[in-house]
């Protein structure tokens, strides 16, 4: 398989661009719980809190680094990563499809319309892209993952 082939998801969308599948980002957000803790982290926040009032939010620093942590993908769509429960994947296995892009209804999926909400025009983009190009070689041209990208 072709690295292409490998990261992209049956919706269309590039595995690659996804925040949960950043590895190094999970790396280091371990390493920085990891130090944190060796270092009483908490423990010195809360004395500082008493001449610094941005302290007194360590405990939230401490849950957001938890929740990003939860958020890592260990393995790409096709390698069962992304979402345990995720319906469009379902649906293209049901089908025999290698994604979305062979779906002739794909423009009316009700199952793309949440991707479609959060990536805008991507999802459709890119299922055109693959459609024409193949899902060899198609990802150089893909659209923007993230709005804000």
């Amino acid at each position: 398989m072709t690295r292409d082939r490998d990261l992209t998801a049956y919706c269309g969308l590039y595995c690659g661009d996804c925040i949960p599948s950043n590895t190094r980002l999970f790396e280091m957000i371990e390493e920085l719980q990891e130090l944190a803790a060796k270092l009483r982290l908490y423990d010195y926040a809360e004395l500082l809190s008493r001449r610094d009032a941005a302290c007194e939010d360590y405990p939230a620093f401490e849950r957001m680094l938890a929740a990003l942590a939860g958020w890592r993908c260990p393995s790409p769509c096709r390698a069962g990563g992304g979402r345990p429960s995720c319906l469009v994947r379902e649906c293209a296995r049901e089908k025999g499809f290698d994604g979305c892009w062979e779906c002739a209804n794909r423009r009316g999926c009700e199952l793309l319309d949440p991707l479609r909400g959060f990536h805008r025009g991507t999802i459709d983009e890119n299922l055109d892209a693959i459609a024409e190009r193949g899902i060899d070689g198609w990802a150089d041209g893909r659209g923007r993952h993230y709005p804000w990208s």
